[in-house]
């Protein structure tokens, strides 16, 4: 769904399923905020791969540069193995933090069936199963550092919020028991990415410097010819620049997810509300698309 057309079309569908009726309306709500959860999901699985990339680009590149000053091979040896060992590490957190996101992402879409009045017993336990899935994650997250950033510390401070009285009992049920606390995880995901997007900024920033330097400045200043790629290069050099310094989109995103649901809960989740969290999941995928670009 990238071109301005089909965001239309989407959008217009969204609205015609949030205002056809009362019950209906209330169910496609949670249909569709589990799709636009399904739409972050997705896109914030992508940058978190892009966040091991650029960390390991990062490092490579640093890693090249300085070699030369490490005399001997026992101590290239010794540097590469504590650098593939802290990367290692980094990467370990972000599978963590994508495992986290899916769980939550499958309790959305537990919950949206969940809406449904004929919905099966069983859904009560399957929802109950991944909430209790997810907090056993939560903690190692929570306790977890990218650098000297701990994610504790950028967890947003809760506010209360309300749950809605809901025809179908079973839903109303869930969300009494578990909304505060399932906001909460979604506050943990803003954090880790709060985390993300700093560390990401200070690798794709490195990166792109010595890309450059080396694919752009340095050849213009002493070729006798540039290539007939040079111009494409400094283009997609210059984009992905532009689009590191935006990365704030990720943050955003999650962050309307996380008040989309507490709206959700209250019942007065608006149409406009899922169409300002949709533009910025698209956003996210423009910017990974932009760095991707020039990682190759």
């Amino acid at each position: 769904m990238n071109s301005p057309l089909q965001r239309h079309v989407f959008f217009l569908a969204l609205a015609f399923m949030l205002t056809s009726g009362c019950v209906t309306g209330r169910l496609s709500q949670f249909r569709n905020f589990a799709n636009a959860g399904a739409s972050y999901e997705q896109a914030s699985q992508a940058v978190l791969m892009q966040a091991g990339t650029a960390a390991i680009e990062a490092d490579s590149l640093i890693a090249i540069q300085g070699r030369s000053s490490l005399t001997t091979p026992e101590e290239r040896r010794r540097y590469i193995l504590e650098s593939d060992q802290e990367l290692r590490k980094r990467l370990s957190l972000l599978d963590k933090i994508a495992q986290h996101g899916k769980l939550l992402q499958c309790y959305f879409e537990t919950l949206a069936e969940l809406a449904d009045p004929h919905a099966p017993p069983e859904l009560e336990t399957e929802a109950g199963g991944l909430y209790d899935a997810i907090i056993q994650v939560s903690p190692g997250l929570k306790n977890s550092n990218f650098g000297s950033a701990k994610i504790q510390d950028k967890i947003p401070q809760a506010t209360d919020f309300g749950v809605a009285v809901f025809r179908v009992k079973a839903l109303e049920s869930e969300l009494k028991s578990r909304a505060q606390a399932i906001e909460r995880e979604l506050a943990l995901q803003e954090a880790a990415f709060r985390a993300i997007v700093d560390m990401m900024t200070a690798d794709l920033t490195a990166s792109l410097q010595l890309h450059e330097t080396q694919d752009v400045i340095n050849p213009f200043a002493t070729a006798t010819t540039l290539s007939t790629g040079w111009v494409d290069r400094r283009q997609d050099i210059l984009k992905a620049r532009v689009a590191a310094e935006s990365m704030r989109c990720v943050v955003d995103a999650i962050g309307q997810l996380r008040e989309n649901f507490k709206a959700l809960a209250g019942n007065t989740l608006s149409v406009s509300a899922l169409r300002k969290t949709i533009a910025s999941v698209h956003s996210i995928k423009d910017f990974k698309e932009a760095i991707q670009k020039v990682s190759h």
